[in-house]
């Protein structure tokens, strides 16, 4: 049985961004699903939304978008919310003491800790985390797919946010097959709402050296809107790419000082976050996984 822990944030009660912290931290460094939207041209700029929900599937996904996330919900003070499919439970563990209890638990705490420092709400699913190599079971167009669209959509209705920003569902920015699944599943259940928000598909692409611990971040296709992550945030006197190794930090589990200096030897002229509207970018090609 699928069940949501939900974890509201009062604004007043929300630590802030921390300059000094940004000040002392290094700048860091299946199928596409059937398409639903009109024709619309692309925007020359970074849409300035007053709500923002972020669908990813695992805890720490939001980290790639963390500088857009930043400038949305707490520069611009936009209704944030993020709902996360799984628990990220086939992850690693990078904790020397271990992840205690278990891993599930350890980066469920460490979501709503990354969704503290938006200023987000948080849904946190508990759909099984597919471990990378196959698409996982919720995939779309599987016998759960339907059932499971129909959910996402009440949330997305519950929510009601002017922006839906979700991963590629041809390229889940890194290829694994959960990010590309939530994509997919994420357009499916727009598709079902009478009044559905704008989607816009995250379009940055990571390729990762595993063996170096090193990223290079790229556009999936020409014509995307390119977010500057060197411009500096209001709430932070610092650049947005910093808010990157700020959240990283929320999820220790995932990540140490090696992926974060990684992020941190990221070129200044690499360093942005790349998005388009659903409604064009999928009839165009795109930097697609083998």
């Amino acid at each position: 049985m699928l069940s949501a822990l939900r974890i509201s944030l009062l604004a007043a009660a929300i630590v802030p961004f921390a300059p000094a912290a940004f000040a002392q931290s290094r700048p860091l460094p299946a199928s596409p699903a059937p398409v639903p939207f009109s024709p619309a041209p692309l925007p020359s700029h970074v849409p300035a939304p007053t709500s923002v929900m972020w669908i990813g599937a695992h805890p720490d996904d939001e980290a790639i978008a963390a500088p857009l996330l930043a400038r949305w919900c707490r520069d611009g003070r936009a209704r944030c919310s993020f709902l996360i499919a799984t628990r990220g439970e086939r992850g690693p563990c990078l904790l020397q003491a271990g992840c205690l209890p278990d891993l599930a638990t350890v980066r469920s705490a460490e979501a709503a800790a990354s969704a503290e420092l938006f200023g987000a709400d948080l849904i946190l699913l508990s759909l099984p985390d597919g471990g990378g190599g196959e698409p996982p079971s919720w995939a779309p167009r599987t016998s759960r797919g339907d059932d499971l669209a129909a959910t996402l959509a009440a949330f997305v209705r519950a929510e009601a946010p002017e922006i839906v920003l979700t991963f590629d569902p041809r390229h889940g920015t890194t290829c694994h097959p959960d990010h590309r699944a939530i994509g997919g599943l994420t357009l499916e259940a727009v598709s079902l709402l009478s009044a559905p928000p704008a989607v816009y598909l995250l379009e940055t692409r990571v390729e990762i050296d595993t063996q170096a611990v090193a990223f290079h971040f790229a556009p999936a296709a020409p014509g995307t809107v390119r977010f500057d992550a060197n411009a500096p945030l209001a709430a932070t006197a610092g650049p947005a790419w910093n808010a990157i190794e700020f959240d990283m930090e929320r999820h220790p589990s995932q990540f140490d000082a090696a992926w974060r200096a990684a992020v941190a030897h990221v070129p200044e002229s690499d360093r942005a976050v790349f998005l388009a509207p659903a409604a064009t970018i999928l009839r165009q090609p795109v930097s697609g996984c083998p």
